[in-house]
């Protein structure tokens, strides 16, 4: 299958490592989180299956994501930590329409290695619990669609 859309989000505000070593996501987190959840639900974005770090951040933040988009296809994949390499991500994306939740500085390496062929570009400043749509045109071309963030969709 053609991968053709994929969903990046950074996971949401997490309560400092020095308060908890686990760092579980904090209110302000969960709020933003369901802000642009429920953009992309009212939205109608199609979005097949979330994939999480399995971080407690980015699982906690995936199903924010899953239960508001009423997805039931939720999976921890070990690709999307920190300092994973994004070759390994990149030979792994078998799934149109997914939604990854991960880290810096992984998600801007990969967006600029996906847009631009350079992962030290800088493409994209990820925010916590923002979604950036990328679509392939052809095998190795990726083009920025958009990019919401709990700013841009604040009520």
């Amino acid at each position: 299958m053609a991968v053709n859309t994929i969903f990046l989000a950074q996971h949401a505000i997490a309560i400092d490592k020095t308060v908890d070593s686990e760092r579980p996501i904090s209110a302000e987190g969960i709020k933003q989180t369901q802000l642009v959840a429920r953009q992309l639900l009212t939205s109608s974005m199609a979005i097949s299956t979330v994939f999480h770090s399995g971080k407690l951040r980015a699982q906690q933040t995936a199903e924010i994501f899953a239960d508001t988009l009423q997805i039931n296809n939720l999976i921890e994949i070990g690709f999307l930590s920190p300092n994973e390499s994004i070759a390994l991500f990149i030979q792994n994306l078998t799934t149109d329409k997914a939604l990854y939740i991960g880290h810096l500085p992984h998600l801007e390496k990969l967006t600029s290695k996906l847009v631009c062929g350079d992962e030290n570009a800088g493409i994209v400043n990820f925010q916590n619990s923002s979604v950036l749509c990328l679509q392939n045109n052809n095998e190795h071309h990726w083009q920025i669609q958009w990019y919401a963030t709990p700013a841009l969709v604040a009520e």
